[in-house]
């Protein structure tokens, strides 16, 4: 980014961003989609109509208003194979986790570069070892605190605002 000129990161913020919409904003909504088809299938089956509202209301509820109506897919169930296979259930969010952990870390980096260089190949070599919230005490990061997720969301807003004054820039 700092080597690019405008059109560049532009090009390369779009590229990003895009990436990270559909990790977090399309991930989040068939993670909804999921929720809800589990609940709804404790009572009983659910008709393609069912499924169908069910998908259109989790996307939604992630896009508001930043996705056209006419675009929305109710049938992204149908189109996902692994919906139709109990072992994985809640498929994506590992993507949506990694995502947003690998921002989180991201940003512990911004805040202390050194400290964060210490740690970091220790965490790296102990993936496997234990469940992610054990290993992330480790090095003084607590996954249910919500600070440590809005520092990742934090990052991403970032990113926004970069692209939206490039963008504008190149139009004045």
């Amino acid at each position: 980014m700092k080597q690019a000129n405008r059109q560049e990161q532009v090009v390369i913020l779009e590229a990003a961003l895009q990436g990270t919409c559909q990790v977090v904003v399309d991930v989040s909504s068939r993670f909804l989609f999921e929720q809800c088809v589990f609940e709804k299938r404790k009572q009983r089956e659910l008709s393609i109509d069912e499924l169908n509202q069910l998908m259109l209301e989790a996307q939604k509820e992630t896009y508001g208003d930043g996705l056209d109506e006419d675009v929305l897919h109710p049938y992204m169930w149908a189109v996902k194979q692994h919906y139709y296979n109990a072992a994985r259930s809640y498929y994506n969010y590992p993507y949506m986790f990694g995502q947003l952990f690998g921002l989180g870390l991201y940003a512990r980096y911004q805040q202390d570069p050194e400290a964060f260089k210490q740690g970091y190949d220790k965490l790296l070599s102990s993936t496997g070892m234990a469940n992610a919230a054990t290993l992330a005490a480790r090095f003084g990061i607590d996954l249910r605190a919500e600070e440590f997720w809005q520092h990742s969301l934090d990052i991403i807003k970032h990113d926004i605002d970069l692209f939206v004054a490039a963008v504008q820039e190149m139009k004045s």
